[in-house]
């Protein structure tokens, strides 16, 4: 990466996501590996469909668990898939908030599911309010192709 001042920008907006537990270091190094010229745009692409499925999943989730009676086989499967798609971009937040709101669904306290579900809601808006702007300024500081 150039050393820009938006580069920096992006070297020090990273640098906060894993300081603040928002993104596991290891995880995304790991995911930055696999970016190359053959696919330059590797984590912008992975960071925008994680923030699109993960809205739908949460979405998904709040429904089942609000419709009566609850919606076991939904709840399962949109918990298994936000706690996939989370663990494999390093969301760690948004992994801990699932594997809480798994445990206590788990459990049967629909009450306390409802409960871990708001606070996952929360921890998912300010983390996709931050990733928004940083895959912003990801799709900026790439090369013009002209």
């Amino acid at each position: 990466m150039a050393n820009t001042p938006l580069h920096q920008q992006l070297s020090i907006m990273k640098q906060s996501f894993f300081d603040e537990g928002l993104l596991d270091h290891e995880q995304v190094s790991y995911l930055e590996t696999l970016e190359n010229e053959d696919d330059p745009d590797f984590i912008e692409n992975l960071f925008t469909m994680f923030l699109r499925d993960s809205s739908r999943y949460i979405d998904s989730i709040e429904k089942a668990l609000e419709a009566t009676p609850v919606d076991y086989s939904v709840m399962e499967r949109m918990m298994y898939r936000l706690k996939g798609s989370s663990a494999s971009i390093g969301a760690s937040k948004i992994n801990g908030e699932t594997n809480t709101l798994r445990k206590v669904f788990h459990d049967g306290d629909i009450e306390s599911a409802k409960a871990s579900l708001q606070k996952l809601k929360e921890e998912h808006a300010n983390f996709k309010e931050k990733l928004v702007i940083y895959v912003g300024m990801l799709k900026e500081a790439k090369p013009s192709e002209y």
